[in-house]
């Protein structure tokens, strides 16, 4: 199956995608040190079947012709521009792409995506771009028009996404959530939103993964279990903070979960 990576950074979430069966067919990344990361672990054989990356922008780069031979587009449009630790600009910061994801989505028409991005673009500050962005990935071909804002195009794609049985042209089924890396075995507490579409002519029925471990599993292990024994730390080290005390003094059975790995 083959696959278009975007926005890929050193290349964490193309080598999951790789793990789950994809090829990527062209890899793209404009920041000189990932890219020679990635070309590292090419002759390193980590990711030997990836093609050499395209240092540049995306936006000079012509998807047309992967049309029809892509199963899958991935990426993680750049952060900082929804991020805790930036300057909360949304549409009106420069490094905002996710114009360009659906513009890759629309010259591509691939069977899904996955799309990451910070926690951070989920507050209620950014609620009405958040929408604006499901709606473009939900109707990519619905593109901006010339001298068009943000706002204007959000309109204009509630009303086409509103008129119920007369839609047509290329439509993608979106849902998007909340994930913690930890709550699915990562030795890591990294929390990102997840947006997943696929191709609604597909009629494909799709859920998030169960969480399959948890914090509450982790101090039930810590408190009643063998967690300090296993990992060799010294009794004067076996603390909890207050807030996590609080939380396992309210366990009241062991979970069916896993505990987080630390």
């Amino acid at each position: 199956m083959r696959a278009i990576e975007l926005f890929a950074g050193a290349g964490g979430l193309g080598m999951g995608i790789s793990h789950a069966g994809f090829s990527p067919a062209t890899i793209i990344e404009w920041d000189k040190w990932c890219c020679d990361t990635l070309r590292e672990n090419r002759v390193g054989g980590l990711i030997h079947h990836w093609p050499e990356p395209i240092e540049g922008d995306v936006r000079s780069v012509d998807f047309r012709k992967f049309e029809g031979k892509i199963e899958l587009v991935s990426g993680g449009p750049p952060c900082q521009p929804f991020s805790l630790g930036g300057k909360h600009r949304a549409h009106t910061d420069a490094r905002d792409m996710w114009p360009e994801a659906v513009r890759v989505i629309r010259e591509t028409k691939p069977k899904a995506f996955i799309f990451e991005n910070v926690k951070g673009l989920t507050r209620e500050s950014f609620a009405t771009y958040l929408s604006y962005i499901v709606l473009q990935l939900t109707h990519p071909d619905l593109a901006v028009l010339p001298e068009e804002d943000w706002e204007d195009h959000l309109r204009r794609l509630e009303q086409h996404h509103t008129r119920g049985g007369i839609l047509n042209g290329l439509e993608y089924r979106v849902v998007y959530r909340v994930l913690n890396a930890a709550d699915y075995g990562v030795p890591q507490k990294r929390e990102r939103v997840v947006f997943v579409g696929f191709r609604s002519d597909l009629d494909i029925e799709w859920s998030f993964p169960k969480a399959t471990h948890s914090l509450d599993a982790m101090l039930w292990d810590q408190i009643h279990g063998s967690y300090w024994d296993r990992h060799e730390t010294p009794k004067v080290a076996r603390v909890l903070s207050n807030k996590h005390m609080e939380r396992a003094n309210r366990l009241h059975e062991k979970p069916d979960s896993m505990p987080w790995s630390t």
